[in-house]
């Protein structure tokens, strides 16, 4: 494929070549040569196909370790498992920006009443996105 090609194209590809392939996912090489297309192709049929499953009733595109990505109906198991870890994976962002970007702001600056702002909000973030990594 040439450059300039729409992503609802590669989307379209990324889609059959995950409904052959179930249950079983493709890693992104398998991805790739399933559907004659660069990873960055690859990449960006799975980003629009994330964008539109819901509104074409598909099941989420998810993706893990083990299984590579995947499209499986009636697996809710499988989509929550994805978002705690998509969350977990978020809030140890959060986390990491905050000690190591905002609490040396505060050390430079203690009385700016932005900076303590900033993290008193960042710090509810990062609980938040601990309690949705952590339910059950």
């Amino acid at each position: 494929m040439g450059r300039g090609v729409p992503a609802h194209v590669h989307a379209e590809a990324v889609l059959k070549a995950l409904l052959e392939a179930r249950p079983s996912g493709l890693d992104i090489t398998q991805m790739m040569a399933a559907t004659e297309r660069t990873r960055a192709q690859c990449y960006t049929g799975i980003t629009h196909l994330r964008k539109i499953a819901a509104a074409r009733s598909l099941p989420p595109v998810t993706w893990d370790k083990v299984w590579g990505y995947r499209m499986l109906e009636d697996t809710p198991e499988v989509w929550i498992g994805y978002k705690r870890a998509f969350f977990d994976l978020v809030r140890h962002r959060v986390t990491n920006f905050i000690e190591g970007i905002l609490l040396a702001h505060e050390k430079q600056e203690p009385e700016d009443l932005y900076i303590r702002t900033v993290i008193t909000q960042m710090r509810a973030v990062e609980s938040t996105f601990a309690l949705l990594a952590g339910l059950e």
